[in-house]
C-alpha cells in the first residue's frame, strides 16, 4: 500500500504496509498500521513518506534480529516453564554480581525504566512512559530484538539453539527476570537486603543439550569459555572484566591447571597466601583477588552450562583485614607538592612522547587542580567537548563537557564545567583547536589502541601521570591523581563555597535528595571555580604543547 489510508470511523490517516513473509511467524499479522496522527490529507502525505522509511528501517532491524534464531545447531523447543528456568540463571548472575555493592538507587530505577518497553503491557510499571519506535517496540517481539544478542550469547555458551517461537519466548522470560533482578538491586541499594520473594519463582533450568563436539560434554571447563559467558550474561564493565578476568587467569597459572572444574579450595588458599607473601596489600587480596574469583566461580556454580562445577570453591576462602588503616598524612596535596607538580608540567617532555602524551602531562594536572575532576574523566575527553557557552546576559564562558560517552564518569552522568581563566591564559585553547581539527581525543592517540577496549589508551593517561608523580617527582604517601580532588574540596571548604556547588563540579551526588532538582547556571559554577587561588609565580612558555 503506497498511499495513506483513512480510518472510516475516526477519520485519522494511517500508513498500512504488508508484513514480509519472513516475519509473519513472529509478528503474527499480515499487515501493520501506523497512525499518522492527522486528519488532513496534505499533512498525512508528508508524514507518510517519513513513516514508511522508519518502518523499512525496522524491517532491517528485524532481519538482524532474525540472525539470532538461524539454525547453526539443531533446533529445539522450550516450554514456558523451561524458558523461565533459563531466565532464572540470568536473574541470579545479575543479583550475585551487584549484591555486595548495589550502588545508587538511580542506576536501577533507570534500568527498570529502560526495560519497560520490552515487558508485556500487564507487567509494566503503572504510569511508565517510553517512546514507541515501531510495531515491535513493546512486548515479546521487542524483547527478541533488543535482548536478542544477549540471549544468543547465553545460548551459545550452552551450545544450545532454539526455534523462533522458543527464542522469542525465552527473550520475554529474560525481560521479566531482569526486571525482578533490577528491582531487588534497587531495594539493596536503599539498604534493604532481605531475600527477594520472587527469587523462588524460577523453576529449575533445563540441562543444556548434549553435543558430541562440546568442550563441556566431558566436564572440562576452559577458563576463557567461562569468562566469555560470565562477561556476556553479567554485563560487566570493560574495566571490571579486564581486572577480574586477570585474577582468574592468575589463579589458574598459580595452580598450574587448565580446567576450572579441577580447582580446589586449597588452590585458592595457597594462591591467597602467596599473594600476601609477595607483599600485596591485604585489602587488595581480599577485596580484589578473592572477591573477583569468588564472583566468577559463583556464577559458574549456579549455571547449568557448567555441570562439572557444582560448588564455589572460593566461597569460604576469606581474609580478615584491619578495618581501620593507619593514616600518616592528609589526603590532599600540600601547597608545596601542588606547586612542584604544576611547575614540572612546564618542563619539556621527552622527545619520544606523542603530542597527546606531552599534552596530558602539560594540561591534565592543571585542569584537575582547578576543577577537582577525576584524572580518568579528563584523560578520556574528546577535543569536541571543549566549547564556548553564551549566557542570556551576553557573557561567554569556555567550558568542558565531562560525559559518559567518552568513558567512565562519576555516577555515569554528564556535567558541564567552566574552565578556569588561568588555564586559558596559558594557551590551552590553542592546543584544543589543533586536536579539534584532527577530530581526536585531547590526551591520547586512539589509533594506538589496536581496536581493543581492554587496553584503552585513555586509561594509560592516568597511569602514566601517577607514575611520573611518584617516581620522577618523588611525591609519595598520597594518591598521585586523586589527591587533586581532595585538594579542590579542601580549598572550597576554606573559601566557604556551597557544598552542593562543589559536589556538582566534582560529580558527587550528595546525600540530599533535593539536590537532584534543578540545574546549576554556568555563571554560578564559574564563580566557584574562579574563586580557586591561582598558582602564580610559575614561568610559562609557549613552546610547551600549546
Amino acid at each position: 500500500m503506497t498511499l495513506p489510508w483513512m480510518h472510516p470511523t475516526t477519520k485519522v490517516w494511517y500508513a498500512r504496509l504488508w508484513v514480509p513473509v519472513e516475519f509473519k511467524p513472529i509478528v503474527k499479522k499480515d499487515e501493520i498500521r501506523r497512525s499518522l496522527r492527522t486528519k488532513e490529507l496534505p499533512e498525512a502525505k508528508r508524514r507518510f513518506t517519513q513513516v514508511v522509511a522508519e518502518i523499512e528501517a525496522e524491517w532491517q532491524q528485524m532481519r538482524e534480529a532474525a540472525e539470532f534464531v538461524k539454525p547453526h545447531l539443531p533446533e529445539r523447543s522450550l516450554s514456558q516453564m523451561e524458558a523461565h528456568g533459563l531466565a532464572g540463571e540470568i536473574y541470579r548472575s545479575i543479583v550475585e554480581l551487584h549484591r555486595a555493592n548495589p550502588g545508587h538507587p538511580e542506576q536501577w530505577e533507570k534500568e527498570i525504566a529502560e526495560l519497560q518497553r520490552v515487558l508485556p503491557a500487564r507487567e509494566r510499571t503503572p504510569g511508565a512512559h517510553f517512546v514507541i519506535m515501531g510495531p515491535w517496540s513493546v512486548g515479546a517481539n521487542s524483547a527478541a530484538r533488543i535482548l536478542g544478542a544477549e540471549v544468543r550469547a547465553f545460548l551459545d555458551a550452552r551450545n544450545d539453539n532454539l526455534d523462533a517461537p522458543s527464542f522469542v519466548k525465552l527473550c520475554s522470560a529474560v525481560a521479566l527476570a531482569k526486571r525482578d533482578a533490577y528491582a531487588q538491586l534497587l531495594r539493596n541499594s536503599m539498604g534493604d537486603f532481605t531475600d527477594d520473594p520472587k527469587a523462588g519463582r524460577f523453576p529449575p533450568a533445563p540441562p543444556p543439550p548434549t553435543m558430541a563436539n562440546s568442550k563441556d560434554a566431558g566436564g572440562e571447563v576452559d577458563p576463557e569459555v567461562l569468562l566469555k559467558k560470565w562477561r556476556t550474561i553479567s554485563k560487566v564493565a570493560d574495566k571490571t572484566y579486564k581486572s577480574w578476568s586477570g585474577k582468574l587467569r592468575m589463579l589458574m597459572a598459580f595452580a598450574k591447571k587448565t580446567d576450572v572444574a579441577t580447582l580446589t579450595s586449597l588452590d585458592v588458599e595457597r594462591w591467597r597466601d602467596r599473594r600476601l607473601e609477595d607483599g600485596i596489600n591485604p585489602k587488595t587480596v581480599s577485596l580484589g583477588d578473592l572477591a573477583a574469583v569468588r564472583n566468577i566461580l559463583g556464577f559458574a556454580a549456579g549455571n547449568t552450562a557448567f555441570p562439572s562445577i557444582r560448588t564455589n570453591v572460593a566461597a569460604d576462602v576469606k581474609l580478615k583485614i584491619r578495618k581501620k588503616t593507619i593514616k600518616l598524612r592528609e589526603s590532599s596535596f600540600t601547597f608545596e607538592e601542588a606547586h612542584a607538580i604544576l611547575s614540572a608540567t612546564l618542563m619539556e617532555s621527552p622527545p619520544r612522547f606523542t603530542e597527546a602524551r606531552r599534552a596530558a602531562r602539560r594540561w591534565v594536572p592543571w585542569i584537575c587542580a582547578y576543577t577537582g575532576a577525576r584524572v580518568g574523566e579528563i584523560g578520556q575527553m574528546h577535543s569536541s567537548r571543549i566549547f564556548e557557552k553564551a549566557t542570556p546576559n551576553g557573557r561567554k564562558y569556555w567550558c568542558m563537557l565531562i560525559t559518559p560517552e567518552d568513558g567512565s564518569t562519576k555516577n555515569n552522568e554528564a556535567r558541564t564545567i567552566p574552565i578556569h581563566s588561568h588555564i586559558i591564559e596559558q594557551g590551552f585553547l590553542n592546543y584544543v583547536k589543533k586536536r579539534q581539527k584532527l577530530d581526536k581525543p585531547l590526551f591520547y592517540e586512539p589509533e594506538l589502541n589496536g581496536g581493543s577496549d581492554m587496553h584503552r589508551q585513555a586509561d594509560k593517561v592516568g597511569e602514566r601521570l601517577a607514575e611520573w608523580v611518584r617516581n620522577d617527582l618523588k611525591i609519595r604517601g598520597v594518591q598521585p591523581n586523586h589527591a587533586w580532588r581532595h585538594r579542590f574540596e579542601t580549598l572550597h571548604r576554606s573559601l566557604k563555597i556551597r557544598e552542593d556547588i562543589t559536589d556538582h563540579i566534582t560529580g558527587h551526588s550528595g546525600e540530599d535528595i533535593s539536590r537532584k532538582y534543578g540545574d546549576y547556571l554556568v555563571e554560578t559554577l564559574s564563580d566557584a571555580i574562579e574563586a580557586m587561588p591561582r598558582h602564580n609565580g610559575l614561568t610559562f612558555t609557549t613552546s610547551v604543547v600549546s
